[in-house]
């Protein structure tokens, strides 16, 4: 039995394994539910003293986390080789969804998170070799609102037209279309650059591509808790943990 467990930094994610499949999820918001979402790990934890249970976490770790959750490192033996500059400065989401998701394909391929930030990572002949970051969809609305004196916040739209009659759909043009054809963008000419043939897209804000990028894999929902229990065996099979 395995608990999975992302401490995000706007929601908190855990999923309660006995075999393959997730038996139980929970998906609570960071802010507000913290207690709440520890007294579920406690629960899942009284099952049995052989749960085991892995975390990580691009959030605020909370004091009340049970001893025996154990925190993914940045420095763990993934396995992928990293090329990168400053791999102190490397993200762990992007650590773990790179390594997660190469285990599942075994081959080349861009993988690309649409959260916070949008990421977009570079896997190739077993190496993690960079990629790039740019503000995540819910960012640039949240920008246009905060540093202008006049622009709405508005929700974003999955049907937005690329032409805005309004100010609310001129927003959202301007967020969910230009996104979907900056992701089309970038991952074109990476997959041109370094001969990738795989696109995989993940994130909780991935379903805004949906509609725009439907040639590209993407990722069933929570594939972050699937992507800790994959890289938690192969830590075990390879006597790390």
């Amino acid at each position: 039995m395995f608990i999975a467990i992302d401490i995000g930094n706007t929601m908190l994610k855990a999923a309660f394994f006995r075999q393959s499949a997730a038996e139980e999820v929970l998906v609570l918001p960071a802010d507000t539910h913290m207690d709440e979402f520890v007294a579920g790990l406690n629960r899942w934890l009284s099952v049995s003293s052989e749960v085991e249970a892995l975390a990580s976490c691009s959030g605020h770790w909370p004091v009340s986390m049970p001893k025996e959750v154990k925190l993914i490192k940045t420095a763990s033996n993934w396995p992928l080789e990293i090329h990168y500059d400053t791999p102190q400065t490397l993200g762990l989401d992007r650590l773990l969804l790179a390594n997660a998701t190469w285990l599942e394909f075994q081959d080349d391929l861009l993988v690309i998170t649409m959260g916070t930030c949008i990421t977009y990572n570079i896997v190739k002949n077993g190496a993690l070799k960079g990629g790039a970051i740019s503000p995540g969809l819910q960012m640039r609305f949240r920008a246009m609102n905060h540093y202008t004196s006049d622009l709405p916040l508005v929700e974003g739209n999955l049907e937005a037209p690329i032409l805005g009659t309004s100010t609310e759909g001129s927003l959202q043009a301007g967020v969910n279309v230009a996104i979907a054809k900056e992701v089309e963008g970038m991952s074109a000419q990476f997959c041109h650059e370094f001969d990738l043939d795989t696109v995989f897209i993940c994130g909780g804000d991935r379903n805004a591509l949906r509609n725009h990028l439907k040639k590209y894999i993407f990722a069933p929902s929570n594939y972050e808790l699937h992507a800790l229990k994959r890289i938690h065996e192969y830590f075990k099979n390879q006597g790390l943990s």
